[in-house]
């Protein structure tokens, strides 16, 4: 009845990883770790000031490393784009950094973790003789990289910072056009419109190729939803980035990409035995699918003299830490009940007991006006969260995309919201039957003649695809992985055509 099979884990981590993985390949492949080190050392001399911070600390040979990446709103001089966020702090008019990411390699675990520091998230520190009380972000403004290195350590007990990368937009420019765009699977409508007090952003929700600033545009977006929501948005893109890459194609491109990278960073690691070091421990470290981990808060609406904060306490920090730097997650698939037909209606007691429910009423009509824009069978589910909402401008959507071919294919996607915030999952469909997206999934199980392609992180499902004759299905998670792994399966295993009469 089931067959399951883990299969070759997905590549995904921070920009860095787009260097490091290559680097990996290249070890595992040809053999070439000092050259590749070598070139990579050489590239990143290229790029902009060394970094010196006694806040660092020297990992010896072989043992876990945590790095820090910092996203900054420094324009470069490989771009025009006229955006950067600025704040006044007592008196100083401040640039802002909108990523702080902590990635780990362990090679004990086997595993890469990676964990984002909340931008607004409110810290107290000492610079320069005075107290401030202000968002984390604003130590990077104040001090850049040496103070919000001492301010992570302080607020994160346990942690201890190896190395550190700074990059700005030009670098995340350079990188997507050296990968030549990248193919996201977009969870929702992205609409500001030109003259906004934000930034403007029109993205179409379904799987498409986003290029330049309009990458750009995507990874930076928090106007209708949260920091939280940000960072999950940069690291699924980071993800599918590197999932359409692959190794070969990494090796390809190495030479675009480092230089792109190596030219627009600042960071402490700069020698070729800096280099080597890293992608060794990579190579042992990258065996899994990366954890995402969550940074624990008590409140991500805290205000405070009209400014919003984000709020933790020691022991949510505690939690965080300790999963950050000790766990070591696998996804459980959940084994769905035996059934006959491979899109299965559940029981009401399942329903009850995975907090779902019938699809709301409509639905199926609204699903069968975009149907005609689809050559190919329309699939829905039959059931749904209990807080799904709908907001009627972008929920039901046919997509044309182009393949690495150029070659045109037609898709939909139809979206359910669960909160106010930015979570949006979905089912989606398309004639593109080999995406970047289903490359190499974490694991493949056939259930009731339908094999299912998994996606996970290393604890949760982000998609479940299947393949119907010419034809791609797949349900996602929001970007928070709102959904159970209990309810992906339920919804993905309750999907029939539009129109088609219900399974017995």
């Amino acid at each position: 009845m089931f067959e399951r099979k883990r299969r070759w884990p997905r590549f995904l981590a921070s920009l860095l990883g787009c260097i490091v993985i290559v680097g990996c390949g290249a070890v595992a492949i040809n053999g070439l770790a000092l050259a590749v080190a070598n070139t990579i050392a050489s590239d990143l001399a290229l790029g902009g000031k060394p970094i010196k911070s006694s806040q660092l600390t020297a990992a010896k040979t072989g043992a876990p490393e945590t790095i820090m990446i910092i996203g900054d709103d420094h324009i470069g001089k490989t771009t025009t784009y006229q955006t950067g966020g600025y704040e006044t702090v007592n008196g100083a008019h401040l640039l802002h950094a909108d990523t702080f990411m902590l990635v780990r390699l362990d090679p004990a675990e086997g595993q890469v973790s990676i964990m984002s520091i909340p931008r607004d998230l409110m810290v107290s520190f000492d610079y320069h003789g005075a107290r401030y009380t202000q968002k984390f972000n604003a130590t990077y403004a104040l001090g850049k990289v040496g103070l919000t290195l001492a301010v992570a350590k302080k607020t994160l007990p346990g942690i201890t910072v190896n190395h550190v990368i700074d990059f700005n937009f030009a670098s995340f420019l350079g990188l997507v056009d050296a990968i030549g765009c990248v193919y996201i699977d977009v969870d929702r409508y992205y609409y500001n419109p030109p003259g906004d007090s934000y930034q403007p952003i029109d993205i179409e929700p379904g799987y498409q190729r986003l290029c330049g600033e309009k990458a750009l545009d995507y990874v930076r977006y928090r106007h209708t939803d949260s920091d939280f929501v940000r960072v999950a948005r940069q690291q699924d893109f980071i993800r599918q980035a590197v999932a359409q890459l692959g190794v070969w194609k990494l090796l390809t491109k190495y030479n675009q990409l480092a230089k792109a990278f190596g030219r627009a960073v600042a960071t402490d690691i700069r020698g070729t035995q800096d280099v080597q070091q890293l992608l060794e421990l990579a190579a042992r470290s990258i065996s899994q699918p990366i954890r995402q981990v969550p940074f624990q808060v008590d409140n991500s609406f805290f205000v405070e003299n009209g400014e919003d904060y984000v709020t933790s306490t020691p022991a949510l920090i505690r939690a965080s830490v300790d999963d950050f730097l000790y766990e070591d997650q696998k996804t459980k698939l959940p084994t769905p009940a035996p059934h006959v037909g491979h899109h299965h209606a559940p029981s009401s007691a399942t329903l009850a007991d995975e907090d779902l429910y019938p699809l709301a009423s409509g639905i199926e009509d609204q699903a069968l006006e975009i149907a005609t824009d689809v050559p190919f069978p329309l699939y829905l589910p039959s059931v749904e969260t209990i807080d799904a909402l709908y907001s009627g401008d972008g929920d039901f959507h046919a997509f044309t995309v182009r393949d690495e071919q150029n070659h045109p294919h037609r898709g939909y996607r139809i979206d359910w919201s669960v909160n106010e915030v930015g979570g949006y999952y979905g089912i989606e469909g398309m004639n593109w039957t080999d995406p970047p997206l289903f490359a190499n999934p974490n694991e493949t199980e056939t259930i009731d003649g339908r094999s299912y392609m998994f996606v996970d992180d290393g604890s949760h499902i982000h998609d479940i695809g299947w393949r119907q004759g010419n034809e791609l299905y797949w349900v996602s998670n929001t970007l928070l992985e709102n959904l159970t792994n209990s309810q992906m399966l339920a919804i993905a295993n309750s999907a029939e055509p539009v129109g088609a009469a219900p399974a017995h």
